[in-house]
This record gives structure tokens, sequence and C-alpha cells, in this order.
């Protein structure tokens, strides 16, 4: 919606799919000690739940953590119709599933953070390289011309620059 809203009719040429965006939760969590000092990304490999992801930040960026604990962060996709403490409360007990009752007791919820618009919408036969250039010397780059990904933003970036400096 920002590029619409600061380009206008300019985007009117080359646009990006209508319709909602794909919003996000990001919660917080504080734990005395990571389940894993790997530095993965667990994903919903079952598609069950409302967890999409999570990961030990503080594995990769030991800073980010209060001190002497650990820090974890999972991503629900959507923005659940519920408080920030019922999400929350669901999202501990899917991941006493994946981490054992015994683990999630320690956490400490540090923040809910939702994010109505993280992603544009991508339904099947979206076009996924639209073009860069609006006419008249003016360029466009983001996850709205290519796929919804930072690989895809920073692919479109590279794609805009390369059209501006004529390559």
């Amino acid at each position: 919606p920002e590029s619409g809203r600061l380009l206008g009719e300019s985007l009117d040429g080359a646009p990006s799919k209508g319709g909602a965006g794909v919003g996000s939760v990001c919660l917080y969590f504080a734990a005395p000690e990571p389940s894993t000092t790997v530095p993965i990304l667990f994903l919903n490999g079952e598609q069950k739940g409302m967890v999409n992801n999570c990961t030990w930040l503080s594995n990769v960026a030991p800073s980010y953590a209060p001190a002497g604990q650990a820090l974890l962060s999972a991503t629900v996709i959507g923005n659940p119709d519920m408080s920030d403490e019922a999400l929350v409360k669901a999202v501990t007990e899917e991941l006493s599933g994946w981490f054992g009752q015994s683990q999630t007791a320690t956490w400490r919820n540090l923040a809910v953070q939702r994010i109505p618009y993280c992603q544009p919408p991508q339904e099947p036969n979206t076009d996924l390289e639209r073009s860069v250039s609006l006419g008249n010397g003016l360029y466009v780059c983001g996850d709205h011309r290519q796929a919804a990904t930072l690989d895809g933003a920073m692919k479109s970036g590279r794609r805009a620059a390369e059209a501006l400096l004529g390559l």
C-alpha cells in the first residue's frame, strides 16, 4: 500500500496484484536457555496450528536477548482475532508440542508485534517479474515487483539498478 500511496497513478502501467496483503504476528520470548544452540529456523511442516516458524535469535545475535537469557522469535501468519494475552497462551501451548512443556513453562513473553501488511498478495497467476521501470525515468523495486520475500525484494532492487544504469 505504501508504494501505491507514494507513486499513485505511476504504478498503473505495471500494477501489483490488488487485494488485501498478508499480515503476521511476531512474538518474542525470553528463556533461561535455548532448546538448541544451532542457528536454525524451525518450520511448521505439518501445517497444523497457528505458528508458521520460530528461531532462537540469540543463537545468531546473543546481544538481542536479555542479559543471561535466550531470545525466541515465533511467527504467526495472519492476524488472529484474539487478544495478545490469548495469542501468547495459544502460541506457547502450541510450541510446547515442539519443544516440550518443561521448556515452554520457563518462557516469558517480551513482546507481541502485529504487522497488518507484511507482504503483498501473491496468489497463483501473480506476475512475479513485474517491470521495475514505470516510465519517464521512474523506477520502483520491492517485494511487490517480484516474489514476496527478502530475496525477491533484493533481486528487484538489483533489476531496478541495472535498468537505471542501462545494463
